[in-house]
């Protein structure tokens, strides 16, 4: 199997995780494991980036001095 490429990695999780925050804990599983099979991410890395939320800040800049 080839490994993807982190676009094609980001174009998954994207895709996949709305219906991960809306599936019940059964399904969830399911998908984790189709995801991790999928990417090659382990599980525990997996279900903590498909939980983010899509408006969710990833991380802050600094511009000026000054951290937005």
């Amino acid at each position: 199997m080839e490994m993807l490429d982190m676009r094609q990695k980001k174009a998954i999780t994207k895709e996949l995780r709305d219906r991960y925050n809306r599936a019940t804990k059964k399904k969830k599983g399911l998908m984790l494991d189709e995801f991790c099979a999928i990417t090659g991410y382990n599980r525990s890395y997996a279900s903590s980036i498909l939980k983010i939320k899509k408006d969710k800040v990833l991380g802050y800049v600094k511009t000026g001095g000054k951290t937005i």
